[in-house]
C-alpha cells in the first residue's frame, strides 16, 4: 500500500507541473513548521517548570505560616499548662466541687478566655479537670463529661505530655467539625492521679482563608494535611487524595487517578505538616494551548497560500501552455470548433490568440470546401430530378393500380395505390420543405406499404399536438428513421409489435420522436452510434451527406448532418434503447431556425393533388 501510495505521488510529481510546484513550496515550508512545533513543545515545558516553581514557593509560604500558628499553639499550650495562676486551682479541686473550686474555676476560665481574645487563631479553649469529670469550656462553660473513652484522651494519655493532633468528625457532640484541636496532658500521669487535659480548638475557617491565599482558580483544589496525614482542611471540587497517594509523591507530579490533573506537594520539616495542590492540565496550558492554535493556524494559512500561489503560478504561466496542448489535440481529431480563451497580454496570449485565427481559418477553409461540394450535389440530385417523368411514373402505377383492380387482386391495388401517393409526396415538384403534418401523412403512404409487405405484424400510432403540426420541416426527416425502426427493431419482435410517432413543442423546440417497442440495441452498438452522432455534432462533418451510402449507418448519420446543416449546432438527435424493451429516437429542433428555413405561405401550402 505504501508502495503504491508512492510510486503514485512519483508520477504525479514527474508528470504535472503543478504538484512539482507545491512540493517545492510546501519544503520551503518545513524548517519553519518544526521551528514552530518546537518552540511550542518548549515553551510548554518552560511553562510547566516555571509555574511548579512559582506555586511551589507560594505553597512553601502558606506553609511556613502555618508552622508558625502551630509553634505558637505549642508554646501557648506549654505555658498554660505550666501556668502557676491555673494549675494550683485545678489540682487543689477534689472529686466533690466546693464553692470555693467552682469560684476557682470561673477565675481560670476567665483568664482562658483573655487568651482566646488576646490570640485570633485559637476559638476555644477547653480544660478536663479529670478530678471531677468536668470540661471546661470558653464556649459554654463547664459540663460534666465521661471522658474515659474520649478517643482524643485516650491519645493524649499514650502522648505521654506532648501535644497531639486531633480532628472532630461530624459525630462530635463536644467539639463539632469546624474545628481541629491541639491536645495535651497539664501533668505528667502518675498512679494515683489521672492528669487533667488541655484542648486548645482552631477554626478550620481561618485555615482554609490562609491556603485559599494560593489557589490558582475555582477548578484547582487545595488541601492541608497534618504529620499523620489525616486532612486538616481542603478547597476544591476535586476529591482530596488519600494519605498512601501523597505520601509517596515527593514534590508532586500527575494524579495517580486522573492524568489530566497536576499535583504539587510541599512538606515543613519542622512540623512535617503538608500542603497539597490539584489542578487541572487545561488551565495550566490554557494559554499555550492558544499559542499552540494560533501556530496550528499559521501552518495551515502557509499551506493553503503555497497550495494557492502554486496554483496561480501554474494557471498564469503554464496552463496556457496545456490549454495550447489540448487545441491542438482538438484540431488535430477534427474538432475545429476549438477555441482557446483569450484576454492575456502577454506572450502567451499573442500565442493563443494566433492559434485561434489559425484554426477559425481553417474552420472557413473546410467550411467553404464543403458547401461547394454541397451545392454540386444539390446540382446532380435536381438533374436526376429533372431526368424523371413524373407524369410516366404516375401513368404506370395508375395502370398497374387499375389492372389490379380488375383481377380482384385488392392487396396488391392497395398498396400499388400507397406507393404512388407517396412518390407523388416525395417529388412534389421540387419542394423541399413540408409540414409535420404533410411529413406524417407522407409517412402513412410508406407504412401503409410496409404493413402490407409485414402482413400487418405491427401497428401505428400517431400523437402529434396541433401547434407543432404546422411546423415546417425539411422532408424526408423521418423516413429513414421510421424504416430502421421497422427493419431492426419491429421486424424481430413478432405479435404485439407498435411504432409510435409523436411531436410536441417544448421551450422553443420542435421534438420530434419515433419509438417502438422492438427487439432494442445491444449496449456496445448503441455505443458505437451514438460515438458517430457525436462527431458529427461536435466536427461538423457535412461530409456525411456525401460519403459512400453502402457504408453502415448512412441513414442516421445523413439525417444528422442535414439537421446540422440546416438548423445549426443547436439541432441534435438523440437515440436511448435497451435490449428486449424497444428503441426511441428523438429529433430536437430549434423553432427559429425552422421559421427562417420555411419559405413564405409554405405552413399554408397543401400537398398537391
Amino acid at each position: 500500500m505504501v508502495r503504491k501510495a508512492w510510486d503514485k505521488l512519483r508520477n504525479a510529481f514527474a508528470s504535472h507541473i503543478q504538484v512539482r510546484l507545491t512540493m517545492f513550496f510546501l519544503s520551503i515550508l518545513l524548517p519553519l513548521v518544526a521551528v514552530s512545533l518546537f518552540a511550542n513543545v518548549k515553551s510548554a515545558a518552560i511553562l510547566e517548570w516555571q509555574t511548579g516553581e512559582r506555586t511551589t514557593n507560594s505553597m512553601q509560604s502558606v506553609l511556613d505560616n502555618i508552622d508558625s500558628v502551630l509553634n505558637d499553639i505549642e508554646h501557648l499550650s506549654l505555658l498554660i499548662s505550666t501556668d502557676f495562676s491555673v494549675k494550683p486551682i485545678l489540682l487543689d479541686a477534689g472529686g466533690i466541687l466546693l464553692t470555693s473550686d467552682l469560684y476557682g474555676f470561673y477565675t481560670v476560665m476567665e483568664r482562658m478566655e483573655n487568651i482566646v481574645d488576646i490570640h485570633g487563631a485559637l476559638k476555644e479553649i477547653s480544660i478536663l479537670h479529670t478530678a471531677s469529670g468536668t470540661m471546661l469550656s470558653t464556649q459554654y462553660g463547664a459540663k460534666k463529661l465521661d471522658y474515659a473513652n474520649e478517643p482524643w484522651f485516650q491519645a493524649a494519655l499514650k502522648a505521654n505530655g506532648n501535644t497531639i493532633f486531633y480532628v472532630s468528625g461530624e459525630e462530635d457532640r463536644l467539639f463539632g467539625a469546624d474545628t481541629v484541636h491541639f491536645v495535651r496532658l497539664m501533668e505528667l500521669p502518675d498512679l494515683e492521679n489521672t492528669p487533667n487535659v488541655l484542648v486548645l480548638s482552631v477554626d478550620k475557617t481561618m485555615l482554609l482563608e490562609r491556603i485559599r491565599g494560593v489557589q490558582p482558580s475555582p477548578r484547582s483544589s487545595i488541601y492541608l494535611y497534618s504529620d499523620q496525614g489525616e486532612l486538616v482542611a481542603g478547597a476544591g471540587p476535586d476529591r482530596a487524595l488519600s494519605y498512601e497517594q501523597w505520601n509517596v509523591m515527593r514534590d508532586g507530579g500527575v494524579h495517580p487517578e486522573d492524568s489530566e490533573l497536576l499535583v504539587w506537594k510541599t512538606q515543613s520539616d519542622r512540623t512535617g505538616w503538608s500542603l497539597v495542590m490539584v489542578q487541572p492540565k487545561e488551565e495550566l496550558y490554557k494559554e499555550t494551548s492558544q499559542l499552540s492554535l494560533f501556530t496550528m493556524l499559521i501552518i495551515a494559512i502557509s499551506i493553503v497560500l503555497a497550495v494557492i500561489i502554486s496554483f496561480g503560478v501554474y494557471k498564469w504561466i503554464s496552463a496556457p501552455l496545456k490549454e495550447l496542448l489540448y487545441g491542438m489535440k482538438q484540431m488535430r481529431m477534427g474538432i475545429l470548433s476549438t477555441r482557446l480563451p483569450g484576454g492575456r497580454k502577454d506572450e502567451l496570449g499573442a500565442l493563443m490568440e494566433a492559434f485561434n485565427l489559425m484554426i477559425a481559418e481553417q474552420q472557413r477553409l473546410i467550411r467553404d470546401v464543403y458547401e461547394h461540394q454541397l451545392q454540386l450535389s444539390k446540382s446532380e440530385l435536381k438533374i436526376l430530378h429533372s431526368q424523371i417523368n413524373p407524369h410516366f411514373l404516375y401513368n404506370t402505377l395508375d395502370s398497374i393500380y387499375w389492372t389490379a383492380k380488375n383481377y380482384d387482386a385488392e392487396e396488391i391495388s392497395e398498396m400499388v395505390l400507397n406507393l404512388s401517393k407517396f412518390f407523388r409526396l416525395s417529388l412534389s415538384k421540387g419542394r423541399e420543405i413540408f409540414t409535420v403534418a404533410e411529413t406524417l401523412e407522407h409517412l402513412q403512404y410508406y407504412l401503409k406499404v410496409q404493413q402490407f409487405r409485414y402482413m400487418n405484424q405491427f401497428t401505428v400510432r400517431f400523437d402529434v399536438a396541433e401547434d407543432a403540426g404546422q411546423v415546417c420541416v425539411l422532408k424526408l426527416l423521418l423516413q429513414p428513421i421510421v424504416e430502421n425502426a421497422i427493419l431492426h427493431g419491429l421486424e424481430k419482435r413478432g405479435e404485439g409489435a407498435e411504432l409510435v410517432i409523436s411531436g410536441r413543442l417544448q421551450d422553443g423546440v420542435l421534438v420530434l420522436e419515433v419509438a417502438d417497442n422492438g427487439a432494442g440495441i445491444p449496449p456496445e452498438r448503441l455505443a458505437l452510434i451514438r460515438r458517430e452522432l457525436e462527431l458529427i455534432e461536435q466536427n461538423e462533418r457535412i461530409t456525411a451527406l456525401f460519403e459512400d451510402p453502402s457504408k453502415e449507418l448512412f441513414g442516421l448519420r445523413n439525417v444528422a448532418a442535414r439537421l446540422k446543416l440546416y438548423y445549426g449546432p443547436q439541432a441534435k438527435l438523440r437515440m436511448d434503447s435497451r435490449v428486449g424493451e424497444g428503441t426511441t429516437v428523438r429529433l430536437y429542433i430549434p423553432l427559429e431556425r425552422t421559421e427562417m428555413l420555411t419559405p413564405p405561405g409554405a405552413a399554408d401550402r397543401k400537398h398537391p393533388a
